[in-house]
């Protein structure tokens, strides 16, 4: 009866996990710590898997191809009905890029490495994350990879000492918790996806297998241990540096609730969770395909939708719940009642496994498939690859600061009289002023160009450009600076923070005879515009192609333009307001003159660029060096005059 009331209490805390998931994908600033489920997922699993494992050795029973057959019997049917399905759906409504990117994802997720795709391919300026239908899988590839090591470094030891397993453990979690700090500050994105960083969280879990029951009840730890992980849903965000230190208390909450449900209590009394609770139980049961068929729902809603109402998002979530019941009743549990040993299990994983792989390989290797498409329709998709064409080899990344006199030059030879400096709000834009001006760029991801504040994100960040403004000042060619930020990307640090910094790097700059120009907040899309559009004139304008509620983006940003206002009171300052030139009557459209003006949630596509530059042009020509002659425009490569005239009258913009 123990066991029955442990396994309960489990299933409850799993349904709590996932719960958390959940409500944190479908509304996140209502729950912005419920990414923590992931880990009480790792937790449990390392317990449950550990505590199985050693007893199976202890006993002389082990067997590695037994386990891993109970895995693939897990695992394998509803994660490949649910790759499939995600790859016929994403074939109705990606775009020929986004589909691309889904078949390689897919592919991965089929071998278990999507963490690592994950993290090779999450560059900065990739379509944001909640569009990625796939991205959920990184966790299941993280814990998978973790039971391909984990067994055989389990039974060496036990073989050679079992009285060290205890000893080697918490050491094994001491070691990833240092591990993962360190990645946080020298690879934050591998810290998150790759195993190395988060072995540790599965080593607690495990931990409580290997650590006898408790001896008396201690009913205190219970409440504690719940409220700890309410606590960690609620005052966790995003934007922390994350996993560390910080995944370490869900996990070990977890393990407290894992180790104090192991006491035999009386049949009457309830257990941790009390499995049914709120319907954690029944969540518990269908967790592992809820999962599944969340995530892409929600990317797939908010890639046609964009903003998505609340009553929309919930009718989402509740058919995910339907989705989930139906796997888990008509796949999970057929195939959990198959005897272990039966051949057509691995027969027909492995006969699915080659048939997704197949079709992803052909999607991938077909560019997206764009022949699904209309030309009028392909335009607008392509403007998501609208971009700079000294994007890789001049816009720099954190792990990958080039000094001053190896930054680029562009527009001509010799010194450049003017420094485009900034984060990547300023990389399209230097490319777009160079067809008429010789300029150095300076930019670098998710890296303002202010003095001070060191980004948690990107450690290097600060000390660079404190070397870049020194090398600026002591320039004798250079006469003026643009500076360029979005300030909208670093909700990490007080706004005020960087509000200070920049007024230290103006105040810096001007002490030093330069020129400033400030290019004011571009508003950004929040959402995919190329794809946007794109399905817009697919579907009959049935998702939004302008920015909403432009009002509010500037109520937002109130503060930031009154202090860069006094800024631009001191003699040679200019500041430039980008709703000038990519607004409209009261709308910040995506679609001006048949070109979209974004290539992606949060940048100016090269034709939003080339409309700044002529604005920084016409507004601070008093303060720009002398231009010359203007080199044609470059055009994307699929688009021709005639698809932008349909385009132009098919938007009427």
């Amino acid at each position: 009866m123990l066991e029955n009331r442990f396994r309960a209490d489990i299933q409850g805390l799993r349904g709590l996990a996932v719960a958390a998931v959940v409500l944190f994908h479908a509304w996140p600033k209502a729950l912005p710590g419920g990414f923590v489920g992931v880990d009480i997922f790792f937790a449990i699993s390392g317990f449950l898997i550990g505590g199985h494992l050693q007893r199976d050795s202890l006993t002389g029973q082990v067997s590695l191809l037994t386990f891993y057959h109970k895995r693939a019997r897990r695992l394998l049917p509803a994660l490949l009905v649910m790759l499939a399905a995600t790859l016929g759906l994403g074939g109705i409504l990606l775009s020929p890029d986004n589909y691309q990117e889904l078949a390689r994802t897919a592919l991965s997720s089929a071998l278990f490495a999507s963490n690592i795709d994950f993290y090779l391919f999450s560059g900065y300026f990739d379509q944001q994350a909640e569009l990625r239908p796939l991205l959920h899988t990184w966790s299941l590839s993280v814990e998978e990879q973790f039971y391909l090591l984990f067994p055989f470094l389990l039974f060496i030891v036990i073989k050679w000492r079992p009285s060290a397993l205890v000893p080697l453990t918490l050491l094994g979690i001491m070691g990833g918790v240092i591990l993962s700090e360190w990645g946080l500050r020298h690879s934050p994105t591998g810290a998150y996806f790759l195993l190395p960083f988060r072995g540790f969280e599965f080593l607690i879990g495990a931990l409580v297998a290997y650590l006898p029951a408790p001896r008396k009840d201690r009913p205190i730890l219970r409440p504690l241990a719940l409220a700890t992980l309410g606590l960690c849903m609620v005052w966790l965000t995003p934007d922390m540096p994350f996993p560390g230190l910080r995944a370490g208390v869900p996990s070990f909450a977890t393990a407290v609730l894992l180790w104090v449900g192991r006491f035999p209590l009386p049949r009457q009394t309830g257990g941790m969770l009390a499995g049914g609770m709120l319907g954690a139980g029944f969540l518990g049961r269908i967790s592992y395909s809820l999962y599944l068929w969340h995530w892409p729902l929600m990317a797939f809603l908010r890639s046609l939708a964009g903003e998505v109402p609340d009553a929309l998002m919930a009718l989402c979530v509740g058919v995910s719940v339907i989705l989930a019941w139906l796997s888990w009743r008509y796949i999970e549990q057929p195939f959990a009642r198959l005897p272990i040993g039966h051949s057509p299990i691995l027969r027909w994983s492995a006969a699915g496994l080659a048939l997704i792989m197949l079709l992803a390989w052909g999607i991938w290797h077909g560019q997206g498939i764009p022949q699904r498409f209309a030309p009028q329709v392909l335009a607008l998709y392509d403007a998501a690859q609208d971009i700079s064409p000294w994007r890789e080899s001049c816009h720099q990344d954190d792990r990958d600061r080039k000094p001053y006199a190896r930054t680029c030059r562009l527009g001509g030879s010799g010194a450049p009289p003017l420094v485009v400096w900034g984060d990547s709000h300023g990389a399209e834009l230097a490319a777009a002023l160079a067809r008429n001006q010789p300029l150095r760029q300076i930019t670098a991801s998710a890296c303002p160009p202010v003095l001070g504040p060191d980004l948690p994100r990107r450690p290097q960040c600060a000390r660079a450009n404190q070397r870049m403004l020194t090398a600026i000042s002591g320039d004798p060619a250079v006469e003026t600076v643009l500076l360029a930020m979005n300030r909208e990307a670093y909700p990490e640090l007080p706004a005020q923070v960087l509000q200070d910094g920049l007024r230290e790097t103006v105040t810096r700059l001007r002490q030093a005879g330069k020129r400033v120009i400030l290019l004011g907040q571009i508003p950004n899309p929040h959402r995919d515009p190329a794809q946007s559009v794109g399905n817009a004139l697919r579907f009959g304008r049935l998702a939004a192609t302008a920015i909403p509620d432009p009002e509010a983006h500037s109520a937002r940003l109130r503060a930031w333009a009154e202090i860069e206002q006094q800024l631009v009171t001191a003699d040679r300052i200019i500041r430039i307001d980008p709703r000038k030139r990519l607004c409209a009557g009261g709308e910040c459209p995506f679609v001006m003159g048949g070109e979209v003006l974004y290539f992606n949630d949060t940048h100016p596509s090269m034709a939003g660029a080339r409309r700044l530059a002529e604005q920084i042009r016409a507004e601070a020509a008093d303060i720009l060096p002398q231009p010359r002659t203007p080199t044609p425009p470059r055009m994307s490569h699929r688009v021709n005059s005639a698809d932008r005239v349909a385009i132009r009258g098919e938007f009427n913009f």
